[in-house]
């Protein structure tokens, strides 16, 4: 097996070469492992979502995805190691999303990542759940353009980052209410399409007209990089359920599918436009983009012919790793590994982190 060397331990005890980083990740809905090698390499990875568990309550309940993630993360550590033909010997470190998060959640990972930790005598790095998302590009690459403009984009945040190393980011702005994923599932709520919102939206949206809608592009104009999509999602619920919001949803089939197409290509917009604008204001050629927003047909579409256009080179995750995943969390917690920057026994998650929103 491959090795590579490694930065020394910030106390002074030299690490041993590294190969192989066991990811976790526990921050909401999503229990995942992973296997990567490398920071690129992904050797194994399971996910055990709660999506279904939550359509009935139209969002995360946080206690009960907390059990949820007690019940599921063990059996998933070992599916990992089977499905890798590796035994718990070859972990060479153990990476944790420790924050942003919901508090009970992110302690079960912590809880999990630290045990295995301690027990094996490995090294421990916690990892910042948004600064994994952009470090999802690296998976599968063998290299990245730096630096790159970042735009994290999920049912939580919408935010954009210079990204100069991984890890290494700057907040530039960002959204001052909802973010995008939680819009495109209020979006989905009032067009009666269930939850998660998204992938629903998305999918009609390709029937649908994006023009049927006259819906707002709030602080598209602006000469600055914040974003709104509250008001986006009033003004369709006032389309589309009376001038209260209160009226029956009386769209036909197509009707559905041209309020989801002209919703996300409002959405769309602010996106891309304000990513495109920090770039240039950064004098950035390359655009990055994590989270699960990222899976985003129109998004996607709409990058790849911005950057096309420009010259630039736009880099995306596979849509696996898109949502929330193990392996992100693996390929940056291998990068801070790499520069010494390793947690201890004493390590506690925090709900709110620097790359964040409330930072």
């Amino acid at each position: 097996m491959r090795k590579v060397t490694v930065a020394a331990r910030r106390t002074g005890v030299t690490l041993a070469a590294v190969a192989v980083v066991l990811g976790i990740e526990s921050s909401c809905d999503e229990t995942a492992a992973a296997l990567v090698e490398d920071g690129r390499r992904v050797l194994a990875e399971a996910v055990a979502s709660q999506a279904d568990d939550f359509a009935a309550w139209g969002g995360v309940v946080p206690e009960i995805a907390a059990r949820g993630h007690v019940l599921a993360l063990p059996a998933l550590v070992q599916q990992v190691l089977d499905r890798a033909g590796l035994g718990v010997a070859a972990i060479d470190a153990v990476a944790v999303g420790a924050w942003p998060g919901l508090i009970g959640s992110l302690l079960v990972g912590v809880t999990a990542a630290k045990t295995i930790a301690v027990r094996r005598g490995l090294p421990l790095v916690a990892v910042d759940h948004i600064q994994a998302h952009l470090a999802a590009v690296q998976l599968g690459r063998d290299g990245l353009p730096w630096p790159h403009i970042g735009l994290v984009a999920s049912g939580g945040h919408s935010h954009f980052y210079r990204c100069e190393a991984p890890g290494r980011i700057t907040c530039l702005g960002g959204t001052i209410d909802d973010a995008a994923g939680e819009a495109f599932d209020k979006a989905a709520a009032l067009l009666g399409l269930g939850y998660p919102g998204g992938p629903a939206v998305d999918r009609l949206a390709a029937q649908g007209d994006p023009r049927r809608f006259a819906l707002p592009r709030s602080l598209l104009a602006e000469d600055g990089l914040r974003l709104s999509f509250a008001g986006l999602k009033t003004a369709l619920l006032y389309q589309v359920r009376g001038p209260k919001g209160r009226d029956p949803l009386t769209l036909d089939a197509q009707g559905v599918a041209d309020a989801c197409a002209s919703f996300q290509a409002a959405v769309v917009d602010c996106l891309a436009g304000k990513l495109v604008q920090a770039a240039g204001r950064e004098g950035v050629r390359a655009l990055a983009v994590g989270g699960g927003v990222a899976c985003n047909r129109g998004l996607r579409a709409r990058l790849a012919a911005e950057c096309e256009r420009r010259g630039w080179e736009l880099l995306l995750p596979e849509p696996r790793h898109c949502a929330d995943n193990a392996a992100m969390v693996a390929a940056l917690g291998f990068a801070r590994w790499q520069r010494g920057e390793l947690a201890d026994a004493g390590l506690a998650p925090l709900p709110t982190g620097r790359a964040g929103p409330r930072s």
